[in-house]
């Protein structure tokens, strides 16, 4: 073989070498992807398909679903329209879920349905929670029974719970003779400003009856900072209050 045919082979061989390693590397990194939460496949660790391990995605089996531990009504004054609160329990801990299609319906005293609503609620990773309908109009009939139930499927999350940076510092009711007002004072001890806050305050009797409740929100609380918040009824209780309680949630943008 001549230099020449020496020199030519050599070349060839190297671009074949080069043309190899750039195919190896892509067909490599083709299937032998990163895996992620979201490619479809157990790996990287998943306890499931792109849930569990280090993915913010729950596998059914690492939680506990919620529970509603009671629902009560109230009516507005003048009108045929009753605001209903559920009040439910998340057992999970630094876990919460978006977007929780839930169902109720009201019954007369007769099992006659009155009302069937559906809605959808963000159930945070804190202990307990509160779902707030309002507007319920069933006309001149009378509610004696609601049930209220979490339906179809939702999917469970890590969550950092920004409801543990809000502290309500006072609570103070007055006018509970005439036009009950609860007067409360909230504080973000969070380093971050906290936006689109909910708080429902519920009043309980002797018996740790919710009796009344109402509800209002915050646009934007600052870190380290005070806000005050008024709740009011139209008209005094009928039972005389014993235990006050405000939930606040931080609700997804």
């Amino acid at each position: 073989m001549s230099w020449a045919q020496r020199r030519k082979a050599t070349y060839i061989l190297s671009v074949l070498f080069v043309v190899i390693i750039i195919s190896t590397s892509i067909i490599f990194r083709f299937f032998n992807k990163t895996p992620t939460c979201f490619d479809g496949i157990k790996n990287g660790g998943e306890t499931g398909v792109d849930c569990g391990g280090t993915c913010t995605l729950l596998c059914p089996a690492e939680y506990t679903k919620p529970s509603i531990l009671w629902v009560r009504w109230f009516k507005v004054l003048g009108s045929g329209s009753y605001n209903v609160l559920a009040y439910g329990n998340n057992p999970n801990i630094g876990v919460g879920a978006n977007n929780v299609p839930y169902a109720f319906k009201i019954y007369d005293k007769s099992g006659v349905l009155l009302y069937s609503g559906m809605g959808t609620t963000y159930i945070p990773p804190s202990n307990n929670f509160a779902v707030f309908s309002e507007g319920i109009n069933v006309s001149d009939k009378i509610p004696a029974r609601i049930v209220f139930d979490f339906t179809g499927g939702f999917a469970w999350q890590k969550i950092q719970s920004n409801e543990l940076n809000i502290m309500t510092v006072s609570k103070t009711l007055v006018n509970e003779d005439t036009q009950p007002k609860l007067l409360v004072t909230l504080k973000n001890t969070g380093i971050s400003p906290l936006k689109n806050i909910e708080s429902v305050a519920i009043l309980y009797d002797q018996n740790d009856t919710a009796i009344a409740f109402s509800r209002t929100k915050v646009d934007l609380l600052y870190s380290d900072k005070t806000t005050d918040i008024v709740f009011t009824w139209p008209e005094k209780f009928t039972d005389k209050i014993y235990k006050i309680e405000v939930i606040s949630k931080v609700l997804p943008k």
